[in-house]
């Protein structure tokens, strides 16, 4: 299993994962083009893929930002998916390691994550639990 930085041939197979992932939105094709192109690019996304093979296993994308309250850059865990057949097997916490190092490279002072659902996963992964999240879906407001 490599852990290795997307690149643009991901595309199709991290859609399909993505369609499987999303419980709250339902991913759209154009969209995800679109911001799938500028995050192989950008240097403050982290984009992450597990390759066994040739065969994408997971994937995780991660953004970095300055924060005022945390003195210094944050990077955030926004997604993570690792395929049925590849869990427990070590594919979800080699893709976080890849971000948390991603992120001491960049001299992030924390990296955090929103969920609702996966909250003993990350922390049997070191992280403590320190926040609730919100959103506002801006098309409703």
């Amino acid at each position: 299993m490599q852990i290795r930085r997307a690149a643009a041939a991901d595309a199709d197979d991290i859609f399909a994962m993505l369609e499987r992932l999303a419980t709250s939105y339902e991913p759209e094709r154009n969209a995800f083009a679109s911001s799938f192109a500028a995050m192989v690019k950008s240097r403050d996304v982290a984009l992450f893929v597990a390759d066994s093979g040739g065969t994408l296993a997971g994937y995780v994308m991660a953004v970095q930002f300055r924060t005022l309250f945390a003195n210094g850059v944050v990077v955030q865990i926004e997604e993570l998916f690792v395929e049925e057949a590849k869990r427990s097997a070590g594919t979800g916490r080699a893709l976080v390691a890849a971000v948390v190092e991603w992120a001491r490279q960049r001299g992030a002072v924390e990296v955090t994550v929103p969920t609702r659902l996966a909250g003993a996963y990350y922390e049997r992964l070191g992280f403590e639990r320190t926040a609730e999240y919100y959103h506002a879906v801006l098309a409703q407001v």
